[in-house]
Parts: structure tokens; C-alpha cells; sequence
């Protein structure tokens, strides 16, 4: 198959913000398992990228988001597709506290500035995660959330 004819998944992620850290999640399975990712997942037909985030989000990490807002969009080509990644900063709604889906993911982190590149991201979020430590103040000032 030819990159033209390559299949495109579509995916939407959170920079999920609290106290001046990221929330990173660990994949627990499949190929990319042990590689760190931002929350989010697959873009269902019909569904907004934010929608998908939100949905996600509920589903695999068990929270409600607050405001989110169009970060960056992020195109990757993986071997086998092509990955289009809508990114939104965002933050979790009061007094949630996200925790692990069985299956999903196996760790999660809050991660600073400092700590961003600690762990091994998964290859379409590692540049972003590059860019997110340079413009960070940017990103987590409170009056945009």
C-alpha cells in the first residue's frame, strides 16, 4: 500500500493540566504498551474531535473535562497508518481524579516541566511533548482554562 493509499485514524488528546503539571498515561497494552501517552483516543464517525476527547476521557480515565481548547494538530505516519491527532488544553472538571481502565492504561502521572521527557512518549506525541515543554507557560496559564 502506498502512503496515498495508507489508512488514516483519527484521534483526539488533552493536555490535561493541574497545578502546574501533565498528565501522562501509560498504554498496558498492544504494540505501543510501556509507551507514554497524552489521555484521549479514536474519533468516532460523526463525533467532534472535542466530543471524542471528552467521551475518551469519561470512559477511560473516569473524569469530566472543563473548558478545552484547540492546541495543535498533529500528523504521524505510524508503519501500518496514518495518524491525525487533534490536541486541546484543557483541565479536569472540580474534584475529579482520574484513575486507570483495566486494559487501557496501567500508570498514570502528573508530570512538571522538568519531568516531561522522563518517560518514553509514543512517537506522534513525542514531538509535541517537546514543543509543550518550550511554550509551557503559554499552554498552563490559568486564565486560558
Amino acid at each position: 500500500m502506498g502512503a496515498d493509499e495508507r489508512r488514516v485514524v483519527r484521534v483526539a488528546a488533552g493536555i490535561i493540566r493541574r497545578e502546574g503539571r501533565v498528565l501522562a498515561a501509560r498504554r498496558a497494552n498492544g504494540e505501543q504498551a510501556g509507551s507514554w501517552e497524552l489521555p484521549g483516543g479514536k474519533v468516532e464517525p460523526g463525533e467532534t474531535p472535542e466530543a471524542a476527547l471528552r467521551r475518551e476521557v469519561s470512559e477511560e480515565l473516569g473524569c469530566a473535562l472543563t473548558a478545552a481548547w484547540p492546541y495543535d494538530t498533529v500528523e504521524y505516519d505510524y508503519p501500518a497508518f496514518h495518524l491525525s491527532m487533534e490536541v486541546f488544553a484543557t483541565g479536569l472538571a472540580s474534584g475529579a481524579e482520574p484513575t486507570c481502565h483495566e486494559g487501557v492504561h496501567d500508570e498514570l502521572r502528573w508530570l512538571s516541566r522538568e519531568e516531561l521527557l522522563d518517560v518514553e512518549w509514543l512517537p506522534a506525541d513525542e514531538g509535541l511533548v517537546r514543543a509543550l515543554a518550550f511554550f509551557w507557560d503559554e499552554v498552563l496559564e490559568d486564565q486560558q482554562l
